[in-house]
Parts: C-alpha cells; structure tokens; sequence
C-alpha cells in the first residue's frame, strides 16, 4: 500500500494484453497508485511526452523480439529518462533471463501478487 505520508504515484502499465493489462491496473489502484495504461510501447512514449510530470514507474510486458519495446528503451536512454523513470520489466519470454538494459528489475509471468507489488513499491520513484 502507498506509504499514507507519501504523495500518490503514478504508474504506467504497458501491457498488449487487454485483460492483463486491466488487471493490473485494477489492482494497483485498489493499492492507492494513480494507473495509466496503454497496449504498446510507442503509445507510452506518446504518453510520456504528454505528460507535464514523469510517472514513478513504467510497468512494460516486454518481449525480447520485440523491436518495439527495444526502441522503446532505447529511446528512454537517449532522453536521458532512465534514470529519473525506472521500467520494471514483465515478461514471459523464456529467452529472456535477466533485466535488460535501461530496466531495473524483470519480472517473470506470471507473477505473485505479493512479488509484484513488493517490486513496484522497490523500484517507484518516489517525487
């Protein structure tokens, strides 16, 4: 749960998926987060640019062959946006072992509740 002294956070889920991805912005809602969710990686760059303050985290279903989430992060690094906007990762590409460059965690799917809110409120930036 959102630390009461703590300002909301608001999080990003990119998730193609419609039910996953309304899932687990349900559930981070019921956890006091404010959730912004798009289906792909170039939708949440067009969000990312809209937005007059950057989210505490970016929740990205990632696949490795997907060159979209690639330029995605990508693309973050060269706005120099990793460092100031943690991705934690969700994946359940077998291929993909570790948390990838430009993320700070990666997440298997599917994944425990408990797990992924522990990580969420680990990595969110905290403004």
């Amino acid at each position: 749960m959102v630390d009461a002294l703590d300002k909301p956070s608001t999080l990003l889920v990119v998730e193609s998926y419609d039910d996953l991805r309304e899932a687990l912005a349900a559930l981070l809602v019921l956890e006091g987060y404010t959730v912004l969710s798009v289906a792909t990686a170039k939708q949440a760059l067009d969000v990312l640019s809209r937005l007059p303050r950057i989210p505490s985290l970016v929740l990205l279903s990632l696949m490795l062959r997907n060159p979209e989430d690639q330029r995605f992060l990508s693309r973050l690094r060269n706005l120099d946006l990793t460092s100031r906007l943690p991705v934690l990762a969700l994946t359940a590409d077998p291929d993909l072992q570790a948390a990838p460059a430009g993320t700070v965690g990666l997440l298997g799917k599917p994944v425990r509740t408990e797990v992924l809110l522990a990580a969420v409120d680990r990595y969110r930036t905290r403004h």
